[in-house]
């Protein structure tokens, strides 16, 4: 109706152009007298051609030339369109992805080869079919009717649904389902891509449940584990961290210079020269021992072993940590050393108990014995002397005898009490011993707080105080001799003194009389000192200084 209505539009306009034009020209040659027909004839052809012309181009030939430009752009943009359309029906027929188009029914108008392979249906066996072909029964009312809900509301549908092949088998579809809108506005079609994702699904399962089985055996793991990056910063922290050292795994994870916050600060040197060594990713398995001090504040005792990771590509990703609580083992290390430490000063003090039994054995009561046998030699022969001289031989021989015994008691109840003997209360009770058998009166005094002693030290000082009584006994003469023990905060103070004839020191000395070198070397051995003041006539005094065991 357009097309006639342009026609006759252009047939009245190129009329009525002709029509002026030739009025026109008649209206010229009117004008002009006596003219020949022949001329008459070229000035109006003339004349209509001159007006017909710029009408017939304007009224006719213009738009047809306009009508004729449209229809080759029309024509090379129809070309183009076609062009672009083959190439897009190329692409979507063989893509990858299975493509579907329906009408707003759900009837399957169209499928590429790709849908046909995945499916098992043919493109054939599809058309006009509905998609519930695919239905494998795994999805519930609900879940199509949500689908449905969104597609009629005019939105895209994205999600994954497990198909069901033409064989039966079951894959599962990744899909985007989207509605095509006519120019009313209206749901027209549905355009449906799904792509088979149940390989990648597969592998996703299988990665997932080998993911969970290694970190199961990780948060399972005794020992304390650890994945640290190039920056130090803590990727994994096993669950055993807690129980060594009461901090929550993601306590680490979100602060990573905890790690060096808990090691003991006497160890945070040599924690932090491992850490620079571990940069290295040339470095092969490093081995260290350190303590930590847990969230109580406990010490506990870290066995760390760290390795470098590498990726498939053998890319450096950072170090494995295994950390282990030690802390029983390092007790029990300690003990033994301790023990063995205790053995070898018990060994030590065996043997040196047995140097001064044999000494004792040997200077004291050897001498006591070959005194005793001398004097039973001599009271073998013993016709001629008198009765007061024999008895006064007896006497000698009882008080050599009670010294023995003396001794030997002294002897036996420090070997019986090791280190639980008060050491006032002993050397109290040995002297009134001294005492009793002696001519001369013996006094014991004692200033400050009596404190115990070790048992070595107990041995060696009661072996000089012994000596020192004895000599007293033996060689002084005094009429009175005073023991004097005095307790300080660090040391014990004892003096030992007598008023009897007293002797040169000179020769003391010289001749090594009286054992002086022998209580010497008992006071040195206990980091002692050692003092002597005699004077003939006057007495002895001897001053004696030991510290106590610490």
């Amino acid at each position: 109706m357009i097309k006639h209505s342009t026609s006759l539009k252009f047939i009245l306009l190129i009329t009525i152009g002709l029509f002026i034009s030739e009025v026109t020209s008649m209206g010229i040659i009117a004008f002009i007298p006596n003219i020949s027909y022949l001329i008459l004839s070229i000035i109006d052809a003339t004349l209509l051609i001159t007006f017909a012309t710029p009408l017939l181009y304007y009224f006719s030939l213009r738009p047809i030339l306009s009508v004729i430009s449209e229809r080759e752009a029309e024509i090379v943009q129809r070309g183009e369109m076609e062009r672009q359309l083959r190439i897009q029906t190329t692409a979507v027929e063989t893509a990858a992805n299975g493509i579907i188009i329906t009408n707003k029914d759900g009837k399957i108008l169209w499928a590429n080869q790709a849908f046909a392979q995945m499916s098992g249906y043919s493109v054939e066996e599809a058309l006009g079919k509905s998609p519930n072909i695919l239905n494998s029964g795994k999805h519930d009312s609900d879940f199509y009717k949500k689908l449905w809900e969104t597609l009629l509301a005019g939105n895209i549908w994205h999600g994954e649904m497990v198909n069901r092949r033409k064989d039966g088998q079951l894959y599962v579809g990744e899909q985007t389902i989207t509605p095509v809108f006519n120019s009313s506005g209206e749901i027209e079609n549905f355009i449906a891509i799904q792509q088979d994702v149940t390989e990648r699904r597969q592998a996703e399962t299988a990665l997932r449940a080998s993911e969970k089985k290694f970190r199961t055996l990780l948060d399972w793991t005794y020992d304390w584990e650890i994945w640290t990056n190039l920056q130090d910063q803590v990727m994994y922290n096993s669950p055993s961290c807690e129980r060594i050292t009461g901090y929550h795994p993601d306590e680490f994870i979100a602060d990573s210079g905890l790690l060096l916050k808990i090691v003991h600060p006497e160890d945070r040197d040599l924690f932090e020269a491992h850490v620079q060594k571990t940069h290295d990713d040339l470095s092969d398995s490093i081995t260290i021992e350190y303590r930590i001090l847990t969230r109580d504040g406990n010490e506990r005792w870290i066995d760390h072993t760290c390795r470098p990771i590498f990726g498939v590509d053998n890319q450096y990703l950072g170090r494995r940590v295994s950390n282990r609580d030690i802390t029983e083992r390092k007790r029990i290390e300690q003990d033994i050393a301790e023990r063995n430490a205790k053995e070898k000063v018990l060994v030590e003090t065996i043997h040196s108990m047995q140097i001064d039994i044999a000494r004792d054995l040997h200077d004291s009561i050897g001498q006591n014995i070959g005194f005793l046998r001398m004097t039973l030699d001599r009271l073998s022969d013993a016709e001629s002397r008198k009765h007061a001289d024999l008895q006064m031989e007896i006497q000698n021989m009882g008080k050599v005898a009670d010294e023995t015994y003396d001794l030997i008691r002294g002897m036996l109840a420090m070997l019986q009490s090791g280190s639980s003997v008060d050491p006032l209360s002993f050397f109290i009770r040995y002297a009134g011993h001294v005492a009793e058998r002696s001519s001369f009166e013996l006094s014991v005094l004692s200033h400050g707080n009596s404190r115990q002693l070790a048992s070595y030290q107990m041995r060696q000082l009661f072996y000089v105080f012994r000596e020192a009584l004895s000599n007293i006994e033996k060689y002084a003469k005094p009429c009175r001799a005073s023991v004097e023990f005095t307790w300080t905060d660090n040391d014990l103070s004892l003096a030992i003194s007598d008023n009897g004839q007293g002797f040169d020191i000179n020769s003391v000395q010289s001749g090594d009389h009286y054992g002086l070198k022998f209580m010497r070397d008992r006071i040195e051995r206990l980091n002692g000192t050692f003092s002597l003041d005699t004077q003939i006539g006057s007495g002895t005094s001897i001053n004696i200084s030991i510290p106590y065991e610490k």
